[in-house]
């Protein structure tokens, strides 16, 4: 069974604006942050929407170039503020971001999308001198950080480990979700017959990890595990077996069984490749019936490299108050039945073990169990 790594503190900025607070309060009401372009709107795409970070929630006059480490500094320094600002000397940061800077790509900058670089800003800017580690696995990135972070401090050789996920909206990015087809034109919808693709978004999740249980929200991971499906450059193997692969060794490395698992926080980026083949290996995996199951990718948009972090505080906070929130746009679900996808917000019958996954580009797959 796997040592318990407790949660000391949690940060976000969204489309939602800035701080926690404001984010899982939007999630579990229902709103969504998806909205016609505005910052972005110059950005030659095929789609009127995104879920950009508000205006009013970055400092005037504040480069574009400077967007993902703002957006990475302020939600890092709100998780260090939960936990009560413990001693940055001696933490661990590990970065998680697909593509960090790439203002050297339109030439307003040098950033050619080295999110180490951005790793070194965001230890330097915050004082920690421990060792910097940057995960860019797609857009599993953010569940492949918390893994790394969890294991070293499972293996003793950190105390802390602060796990920042983060990407902001890009030309470049965006240009090459419109070449693959994958944007919907209009505010996306996961699971639903209608869908049509991504919808992008921006912001930055941070989670501080610890030993010891008296610094901890009363949350822990407690398992972790991962796959790669190897068959595309950016199409899910088409049986979903990799997904359900890391979520068995994530439950298998808790040690746990899918009874045990209350409540699945999904993937579901609204592709329609993505959310059928999601169905079907979590069905399979689950006996022909999961847990209740949800997505918030209809509310923040895509953030990629920062959705992992995010994705995980709304787990967090989802056992915290005991409900599932509804799957945001979803009117008519057109994947496996067996997904028990939530319609409306659902009490828990029990709120102790929440599972979510995730998935990118090359097949990579995560997972990771939290326990309250």
């Amino acid at each position: 069974m796997a040592i318990r790594v407790h949660v000391a503190g949690r940060g976000a900025i969204t489309g939602f604006g800035q701080g926690r607070r404001a984010f899982v309060d939007a999630i579990f009401a229902g709103d969504t942050a998806i909205r016609p372009r505005g910052r972005t709107a110059a950005f030659a795409v095929p789609t009127s929407v995104a879920a950009e970070v508000p205006g009013d929630a970055v400092p005037p006059g504040l480069a574009a170039r400077d967007h993902a480490w703002w957006f990475a500094t302020t939600a890092a320094r709100e998780a260090l503020a939960e936990a009560h600002d413990p001693p940055c000397e001696r933490t661990m940061l590990v970065l998680a971001s697909t593509k960090g800077d790439l203002s050297g790509v339109d030439g307003a900058g040098d950033g050619l999308g080295q999110p180490w670089r951005l790793g070194a800003r965001l230890a330097h800017e915050l004082g920690i001198g421990g060792e910097v580690v940057n995960v860019s696995c797609a857009c599993a990135s953010g569940l492949v950080a918390l893994a790394t972070a969890a294991r070293r401090i499972a293996a003793g050789e950190v105390e802390r480990a602060l796990v920042v996920g983060v990407d902001a909206l890009h030309a470049f990015v965006m240009a090459g979700f419109g070449a693959l087809n994958a944007l919907d034109r209009e505010p996306c919808r996961p699971f639903d017959r209608a869908r049509r693709g991504v919808t992008l978004g921006e912001g930055a999740g941070a989670l501080l990890l610890t030993r010891h249980p008296h610094e901890s929200i009363g949350t822990a991971i407690v398992g972790h595990g991962g796959a790669n499906d190897a068959c595309h450059v950016t199409g899910p193997d088409r049986q979903g077996a990799g997904i359900a692969l890391a979520a068995a060794r994530a439950l298998a490395h808790a040690g746990l069984t899918m009874g045990e698992v209350d409540v699945l926080h999904l993937h579901g980026t609204a592709t329609e490749a993505n959310d059928a083949t999601e169905a079907m290996g979590l069905a399979r995996l689950f006996g022909g019936r999961t847990p209740p199951a949800f997505g918030t990718k209809a509310q923040t948009g895509h953030t990629l490299g920062a959705a992992g972090v995010l994705e995980t505080i709304v787990a967090i906070e989802s056992l915290r108050r005991g409900e599932a929130a509804a799957n945001a746009a979803l009117t008519d679900p057109d994947v496996d039945p067996g997904l028990d996808l939530v319609r409306a917000p659902r009490r828990l019958v029990r709120a102790t073990t929440a599972l979510k996954v995730a998935s990118g580009f090359g097949g990579v797959q995560a997972a990771v169990v939290l326990q309250s």
